[in-house]
């Protein structure tokens, strides 16, 4: 491992483990961190003349560039994008897959896994409430990947934890996501509400899904993507 890859990989990870933290305790990782990692990526990989073919560095950018446009639709964090796009920026060479792309599928393991935990979970425990829940708008099923239930009186203690089951006076609107440019304590107000109407009671449940930190789903992606041997990555395509 060269000097300059073993620099660059050093500061791409505390870079991660930082935001990490950030994710994980605010939700919430200033733009400002990403900047040194990346500039000294593009630096040194200019210096070391590892942008010269472009079509690598093109397909290595294309995870970061998806992100961007899921980012600029609303559905997911601009963190995410800025950490695939500083992997990205870091590691332009490849033989088969980049490490950007690799490391963006790793961390979608985690998010993939809890949908089948919630599956199931679901449909053992709480088939009861699922019964109970009238969904005027959407679908139930989104209920059962994307959330669980809890007690309003849980809900309203809860941090980073936002409605599936938005209530109305005809039932609820069953929803398979969150917005990002949503409040907590608005969605708190509004079963508040519902419940000082008694149309809802604190012993009552609604389906909630968390704000999952993907950037430390990255983080463990990235070190997953160094760890793994190219040779590995050409038999699981070739076989």
């Amino acid at each position: 491992m060269q000097p300059p890859y073993l620099i660059i990989v050093c500061a791409t990870l505390l870079t991660l483990v930082y935001a990490s933290y950030r994710d994980l305790k605010l939700r919430d990782i200033p733009e400002l961190t990403w900047v040194p990692a990346t500039l000294l990526a593009i630096v040194l990989n200019v210096t070391y003349g590892e942008y010269i073919d472009m079509l690598f560095l093109l397909f290595s950018l294309m995870p970061a560039i998806l992100l961007l446009i899921m980012s600029l639709l609303g559905m997911i964090g601009g963190a995410d994008f800025l950490a695939i796009l500083l992997i990205g920026l870091a590691h332009p060479k490849f033989i088969l897959m980049p490490v950007s792309l690799l490391t963006l599928i790793y961390s979608l393991i985690i998010p993939l896994l809890l949908i089948i935990y919630y599956a199931i979970y679901n449909l053992v425990k709480f088939r009861d409430v699922l019964k109970k829940i009238k969904c005027v708008t959407g679908r139930k099923v989104y209920l059962v990947l994307f959330g669980k239930p809890v007690k309003i009186s849980d809900f309203m203690s809860m941090k980073f934890t936002y409605l599936l089951t938005i209530p109305s006076n005809d039932g609820f609107t069953c929803r398979a996501s969150f917005s990002l440019e949503e409040e907590e304590e608005e969605a708190k107000e509004l079963i508040a509400k519902y419940v000082n109407k008694n149309m809802l009671s604190l012993n009552d449940y609604v389906w909630v899904t968390p704000a999952l930190p993907h950037v430390l789903f990255i983080l463990v992606g990235y070190v997953l993507a160094l760890l793994t041997p190219e040779q590995l990555i050409i038999h699981f395509i070739f076989g």
